[in-house]
C-alpha cells in the first residue's frame, strides 16, 4: 500500500471527519486537488448526484445501500471503483491504493432481472419523477412508461411506485410494516 492524498466527499459531516481521521492512521490525507476521490454515499443518493456532476472516473464510490439495481446504476456511471456493503477503514485505504492502478468493483453477487433501460425507469421513478417527465426525458409515450413500470414491479415482486421507491433506496424492510 502506497499512502498518499485523496479527495473525500460525503453528505454527512461527522462521517466525513471520522473517515478522514481514521485514514490518516494509514498514511492517507484528504486533499482537495487530489486526482482520486473517495465518495461515501451518505445519505444514499449523493453518489448518483456527484457522479453525474463530475468526472466519475476519478471517484471510488462506497455505498451500503442494499439495492442491487442501485449498485448497477452507480457502476454504469463508470467510477474508478465501487464498493458496496460494509467496509472497514482498512478496506478503504486498500481501495485507495488499488484504484491508482486499476478500475474495480466489490459488490455482492446478484443478477438483476432488469434491463438497463428498466433500471433507468426504476431510478427515475424512485427519484420522484412522474410518468409525464420520464416519458419526455426518454422520448417515449406515457403509456409505454406505465406498461414498463408495471413489468418492473412484477419482475421485482412489488405492487406500486411507493414500494419500488423504498426498494431502490434500500428501505424495503419497511414494506413489512
Amino acid at each position: 500500500m502506497v499512502p498518499g492524498r485523496y479527495r473525500l466527499h460525503c453528505g454527512i459531516p461527522a462521517l466525513t471527519a471520522e473517515i478522514a481521521r481514521s485514514l490518516r492512521g494509514y498514511g492517507w490525507a484528504p486533499c482537495d486537488p487530489a486526482p482520486i476521490g473517495l465518495l461515501v454515499d451518505g445519505p444514499w443518493g449523493i453518489a448518483l448526484h456527484t457522479l453525474s456532476h463530475s468526472d466519475p472516473s476519478t471517484w471510488i464510490v462506497v455505498t451500503d445501500n442494499p439495492c442491487p439495481e442501485y449498485w448497477e446504476d452507480l457502476w454504469s456511471m463508470r467510477p474508478r471503483a465501487l464498493l458496496s456493503g460494509g467496509h472497514t477503514i482498512e478496506d478503504l485505504a486498500s481501495a485507495l491504493s488499488r484504484a491508482a492502478c486499476e478500475s474495480f468493483r466489490h459488490t455482492p453477487r446478484h443478477d438483476s432481472p432488469l434491463t438497463p433501460i428498466e433500471r433507468l425507469l426504476l431510478r427515475h421513478s424512485a427519484q420522484g419523477w412522474d410518468t409525464r417527465r420520464i416519458a419526455r426525458e426518454l422520448t417515449l409515450s406515457e403509456g409505454t412508461i406505465r406498461n414498463s413500470l408495471s413489468r418492473i414491479f412484477k419482475k421485482l415482486g412489488l405492487d406500486n411506485r411507493a414500494q419500488a421507491t423504498l426498494y431502490y433506496w434500500g428501505l424495503w424492510h419497511m414494506l413489512d410494516i
